[in-house]
């Protein structure tokens, strides 16, 4: 349908269901922080280290993005002309998530090993600090799984199934909201419980993704 389909009922198949992961996201990362400021062991502090934090998770899903949007391009290139060249499109769209797992591994590593300077580079003060550490450390070992979440959402698209892509980040915000909700209020994890909610809610997105790329779907 792709090559086939008008191109206005294509833009709106393709973008309303990217519009919605969108806000879905801007939503949770809204909530996220209002459960942060709210909790009182955390408050301005907490906001402050969550803020200091997202230039690092920025780098992360600019690096997903780079080999998610290339790979699936180059994956729905091939995929049209696989009969003509006798290639796989498989073969670029498991290239494609495997490099974005072993830059994911990548990132935690150095992410932890230089996590107090990186922090202190990105402006974080004595008493925010601790708060930046905790919450940091537990995000960059989910890194893979937004690597993988992230790249994947854009192979479901270049294969025709933007509502795949737009699935998956509903059950990853869905997840993280409410456990955002459990672990801060309920079992006051401060920043550690917002950290697992997240990284958790990346985990099931990935999960996702996988079945539906390695599935017969």
């Amino acid at each position: 349908k792709m090559g086939t389909k008008n191109i206005l009922p294509l833009l709106v198949e393709f973008s309303i269901p990217a519009i919605i992961g969108m806000l879905v996201n801007a939503i949770y990362n809204i909530v996220d922080r209002m459960f942060i400021g709210n909790a009182p062991e955390l408050g301005a502090i907490g906001l402050a280290g969550i803020s200091i934090c997202y230039p690092v998770t920025l780098i992360l899903m600019a690096i997903s993005l780079m080999i998610g949007m290339g790979g699936a391009t180059r994956t729905w290139f091939v995929y049209n002309r696989g009969k003509e060249v006798g290639v796989s499109f498989g073969k670029y769209m498991g290239n494609g998530l495997t490099l974005t797992i072993i830059l994911g591994l990548v990132f935690m590593i150095l992410g932890n090993v230089f996590l107090a300077p990186m922090l202190r580079l990105l402006g974080a003060s004595k008493t925010v600090l601790p708060y930046a550490e905790n919450y940091l450390s537990i995000i960059l070992y989910g890194a893979v799984f937004q690597c993988i979440a992230m790249a994947g959402n854009n192979f479901s698209r270049a294969q025709g199934n933007p509502k795949n892509a737009m699935i998956s980040q509903l059950i990853g915000a869905g997840f993280n909201i409410l456990f955002d909700y459990i672990l801060i209020c309920i079992f006051h994890m401060g920043m550690q419980g917002a950290a697992f909610a997240t990284i958790g809610g990346q985990f099931l997105s990935a999960l996702w993704q996988l079945a539906f790329l390695f599935g017969k779907r």
